[in-house]
């Protein structure tokens, strides 16, 4: 009988000759039916180059920590704490499986990639998914819903390139209505759902920096899934979009690209049907059976671009909805001006953009968005750099007035809005000195402001932050590294109506560190002492005391030990409370890789065999022959 080819194991079946090695068919048959069997999450995988896989590895690690801490302000903390936690990653065929283990203060925590199905092999330009999974085919359509199904991915070097899904959004929920206290006093229901499945695709075309993809998406919840006692408080609905993307070069560095959605909504499918009048709905039509509870909205981007500089509008109509994203914004149109360039030593980017809601005018208020940021990196030569950034969000609130049925009522002075004005910003500025590392004693030292403010214009309230640090590092004789810094921060606060208030904290730190046995034994020890100050008045102070020491033993095993101090002094330095933690923790990773050992067994037996050898060699020449 001539032997037949077997698909499914990917090898000959064959009675004259025995079976050799398998193939890497047969490997990737073995590997699905393992993450099958085990209903495993397994990120994407690559069965291309599966033969140059190995079969098995294991990393991970084992560590356990253990604190102790007494506090005259602290109370609440335990004073003693520990945690062991066990982390396990075995690989097979290039497939990750981690699993974690966490006890601390009696609570334990497992981890492990079997709670749901997800596998996604690919192979050259081919690509699976099968189980919970997700696709993102347009951000006007299915943008990141998970589902349980199935889909596909081809992406050859010709320039069609094609999408696939179909699969389940949500199961079936009888639900509860009925209101439950848990132990910690929190009501919980759950309310009715019905079975939503889904099917999309998405057809792109790419050529010569030229791109264009169609997208259809269609939602539907079945009838049949929920009991018909719910049907007058829930009722099942669909959808379905029909989107478009693009990008096309005009001319040179001049380009165009944009997005654009058509969504067709369904409230109730319990609903008999009709055909909605309007241009939109003779699109829509033929993808969705219209309704009175039918909806069809519109959402488009369209944008500009050359050499760096962007222009972009966008507007999504209100009401617009998908069943394709968990969360989607709408009612609200934008637009954005954008820079970004790099030069040979300096790096710039700036945007700025505008905003506003309520574009049909049926909201009880409207906010009008504006948005602005800078950044800017410039590197003066190869020892000093300067970065600096800004960012500016301001928002205009109209809140239109409840009732404007009675123009003539005295209470209503003004029947057009009540505006407010909020104001955000924030600045960092950063200046670094970092000498050469051919320098004797090598040295690092910088400047560090950050500033945030947060302002309301009608009420004058306003809160204003600022943080400053100089710092300075340097690297002296005998590996002893020396970190110092001096710390500022300010806060300057006002509510409606009330007098403004200050606050302060100044203070230093140092840090010393050295290293020794070739860098496996590493001590440190660090000081720090702040001021605080409200208004013109000292507060209090703090002074904190840090010891730590850390030892590495072959590269595996790490044992640390830390104990830190505070003392906190009220006005006059007068003693208030101290607080004392020592903290003791081991750390043990290991990387197991059976082809290695079995190396390392062979290189052993040989050597053992070498002075075998060589020791009858000796004893041969040594002995009398008779």
């Amino acid at each position: 009988m001539n032997p037949t080819s077997n698909f499914f194991f990917g090898k000959e079946r064959q009675t004259s000759k025995p079976q050799g090695k398998k193939k890497p068919e047969s490997r990737l048959i073995l590997i699905l039916g393992i993450s099958f069997l085990f209903l495993s999450r397994l990120p994407a995988q690559d069965f291309s180059n599966l033969r140059s896989k190995k079969a098995f590895q294991m990393a991970g690690s084992i560590g356990a920590q253990a604190s102790s801490r007494l506090s005259d302000w602290n109370s609440i903390q335990d004073p003693l704490a520990y945690s062991i936690q066990i982390q396990l990653n075995p690989v097979l065929y290039g497939f990750s499986l981690p699993f974690s283990f966490c006890l601390a203060d009696n609570r334990f925590s497992f981890t492990q990639p079997f709670s749901q199905l997800s596998f996604s092999p690919s192979y050259k330009w081919i690509q699976l998914h099968l189980g919970r999974t997700s696709i993102n085919m347009h951000p006007y359509g299915l943008s990141g819903h998970q589902f349980d199904g199935i889909g596909l991915s081809l992406t050859p070097d010709f320039p069609l390139h094609f999408s696939v899904m179909y699969g389940r959004l949500a199961k079936a929920s009888q639900g509860d209505t009925s209101l439950t206290t848990d132990p910690d006093g929190i009501f919980h229901s759950s309310m009715p759902a019905y079975r939503r499945t889904a099917y999309a695709f998405k057809l792109g075309f790419s050529h010569k920096g030229q791109q264009i993809g169609l997208h259809f998406l269609r939602a539907d919840d079945h009838k049949q899934s929920l009991s018909p006692v719910f049907h007058p408080y829930i009722s099942p609905k669909a959808n379905a979009v029909l989107a478009l993307d693009f990008s096309f070069c005009l001319y040179k560095d001049l380009r165009l690209n944009g997005q654009a959605g058509l969504s067709s909504y369904t409230g109730n499918l319990l609903e008999e049907t009709e055909n909605k009048t309007g241009l939109l709905a003779s699109m829509m039509r033929p993808f969705l059976r219209q309704r009175p509870s039918t909806s069809i909205h519109s959402a488009y981007k369209i944008g500009l671009s050359f050499k760096g500089i962007s222009l972009s509008y966008e507007r999504i109509s209100p009401g617009y909805e998908t069943m394709g994203a968990y969360y989607f914004n709408q009612d609200f149109e934008n637009v954005v001006l954008s820079f970004a360039r790099n030069f040979s030593k300096v790096d710039i980017k700036t945007d700025i953009g505008w905003q506003r809601d309520d574009l049909a005018r049926n909201k009880a208020s409207r906010m009008d968005r504006i948005v602005g940021s800078a950044y800017l990196n410039y590197r003066i030569n190869e020892k000093f750099s300067m970065t600096a950034s800004y960012s500016n969000f301001t928002a205009y609130t109209q809140i239109k007035p409840v009732d404007l049925t009675r123009p003539d009522d005295p209470w209503i002075q003004n029947p057009d809005t009540v505006a407010f004005r909020q104001i955000s910003q924030q600045a960092q500025f950063c200046f670094s000195y970092a000498s050469s590392s051919q320098s004797p004693y090598p040295q690092q030292a910088g400047i560090d402001i950050s500033y945030q403010s947060s302002r309301e214009k009608s009420q004058k309230t306003f809160n204003d932050y600022v943080y400053a640090c100089f710092r300075h590092g340097i690297r002296l004789a005998g590996e002893y590294q020396l970190q110092s810094a001096l710390n500022f921060s300010t806060g300057i606060d006002r509510a409606a109506f009330s007098p403004t208030s200050f606050s302060y904290s100044l203070g230093p730190s140092v840090v010393l560190s050295k290293t020794f046995l070739k860098k496996s034994l590493r001590f440190s020890g660090g000081l720090n002492y702040y001021w605080d100050m409200q208004g013109k008045k000292t507060s209090g102070s703090l002074a904190g005391l840090r010891l730590r020491g850390s030892y590495t033993l072959a590269q595996t095993h790490v044992f640390d030990l830390q104990f830190n101090g505070r003392l906190r002094f009220a006005k006059g330095n007068r003693d208030i409370g101290k607080e004392l933690q020592i903290v003791a923790g081991y750390n043990y990773r290991f990387r197991l890789d059976p082809e290695k050992l079995k190396l390392k067994a062979i290189e052993r037996k040989k050597e053992r065999q070498k002075k075998k050898n060589a020791k009858l060699l000796r004893y041969n020449s040594v002995t009398p022959s008779w």
